[in-house]
Parts: C-alpha cells; structure tokens; sequence
C-alpha cells in the first residue's frame, strides 16, 4: 500500500493472527482455481470436514450447470468474507458420484452446511436455503460463527504478503497502527488487540478485514498516510476503490466501531 490512494501495496504484512483457539490446523486442502474455496474428493471429505471442528459449507456443482457457474463468484467472495471463521468447500458432483450419492444431491448447485464441532457425519448435514448470493452466504456463514463464538481473524503485519491475500476485491480492510512495544509493553499491545478483536466479531457480517502493525515498522507507509497526529491511529482501505480514511478521535472501541 503505497500512498493515499492506493490499497494495493499496502504495508508489509504476516500472516500471523491473532485467531482463537477453537479453529481447526488440520489439512488445508486445495483451493478451486486459486481462491479460498477447497476443491474436495471422496478421498478428502472424512478428513478436512467431518474430523475438523471447523464449520463447513460445501457445494455440489457440475461443469455444465449454469446456475453453478453464475453461483461460482458469488461463492468465492463468501469464501473469502468468511476466511478464518467459516470454510467454505467444492465438490464436482459429476466426478465424485459416490460422494454426491451419500448426500442424496438430486440438482446443481446444492449447498450443504456442517456446523461447528466433532463428530460430524454424512447424516448431521443440512442443505443451505438461503440466498444464493456473496451477501446471503456470508451474513449465514457468520451467524454460524457467531453462535460458535469463533474469533476472526486480526493479522499482524510485517510482511506484504499477508496483505496482499487478504486485502482484495470489494472488502474493506482496516489496520490499527499500534504504539512501539518500545514506547509501551506486552500489556497494553494485548489490550489493544483484544478490543480490535472485540469490534471484529460485532462487525463479522461485513466485508470487513482486520490487520495491526507496530508504529515505527513502516515510516513511509506512515509519512504518506498523514499519521503523525500519534498511535494508536486507525485507517480503511478500499482496494477496490483505491481509497484510504483515517480515523481522528481517540482508539476506543466505540470510535472504531
């Protein structure tokens, strides 16, 4: 992110977080052309959803169905708007008949839902009714996590690629600059972190995506962003928009809300 105008270089960033114990570290699968959405098979089903804890939404789809096909961006925005608190899967149903047939999937797209926990299984699936749009899937899919009290995502940055992953398409991203450990200590950086954590979760059902970096880190990022007013300073970025805000007023909970 260089400069005010651009989100698309934003900081350097990492792709550690600050996320919550209850999400899962098992296998990651593969992710359908590129994005966050995770192509499964018979061979992967057991092991990435049923013995995860994550929730999981998984279509079924055929190449030829166009109603899949005019799902498809929508689904991958989802995926992406609920990254680190809702998984979201893709079954060609056409190349994997046996799994399809355990679902008893009559028509494309059909969307399963598994909710939060062990000891899921074929039968504790329930198909999605709700609106087939990035929207729909995403308020549903953070209703989930909500009721699971899953923690989103808060990624510290210090390196560009975490930024860059997390920060595209229309979304905003909003990154704390927090003070120096230098200039404060351990404690108060938790405090911090844990009040963005606390404005995350009230704020899950949007496009919203949460970063903090360390004042200091990035003194030209800081310098073409105007935050010589102090830390903690808050700012927006709309990389689609190539638009950036500044928050002024005091880092409280209220404010960043």
């Amino acid at each position: 992110m260089k400069g005010k105008d651009s989100g698309k270089d934003s900081g350097s960033s990492s792709s550690s977080s600050s996320g919550g114990s209850q999400k899962s570290s098992g296998s990651s699968g593969s992710s359908s052309g590129g994005g966050d959405v995770v192509d499964l098979d018979l061979a992967t089903f057991e092991a990435l959803v049923l013995k995860s804890k994550d929730i999981w939404l998984v279509e079924f789809v055929a190449p030829w169905c166009g109603h899949c096909k005019a799902l498809e961006p929508e689904y991958e925005q989802a995926a992406k708007n609920l990254k680190g608190q809702v998984r979201l899967g893709k079954v060609d149903a056409t190349v994997e008949q046996e799994l399809a047939a355990r679902f008893e999937v009559k028509g494309y797209p059909t969307v399963k839902v598994f909710g939060y926990g062990e000891g899921k299984s074929y039968k504790s699936a329930y198909d999605y009714a709700g609106e087939r749009t990035a929207a729909g899937i995403t308020s549903f899919g953070a209703n989930l996590a909500e009721r699971a009290d899953i923690e989103p995502d808060v990624f510290e940055l210090h390196k560009q690629n975490v930024y860059s992953e997390n920060c595209n398409g229309p979304i905003i991203c909003v990154a704390s600059f927090l003070p120096n450990i230098y200039d404060s200590n351990a404690k108060e950086r938790k405090s911090y972190i844990e009040m963005v954590m606390k404005v995350a979760k009230k704020n899950r059902k949007h496009p919203f995506k949460w970063f903090w970096l360390s004042a200091g880190d990035q003194l030209d990022l800081e310098r073409d962003l105007n935050l010589g007013f102090g830390f903690p300073a808050v700012v927006a970025i709309s990389p689609q928009k190539k638009m950036i805000a500044t928050m002024r007023g005091s880092f409280s909970e209220s404010n960043v809300s």
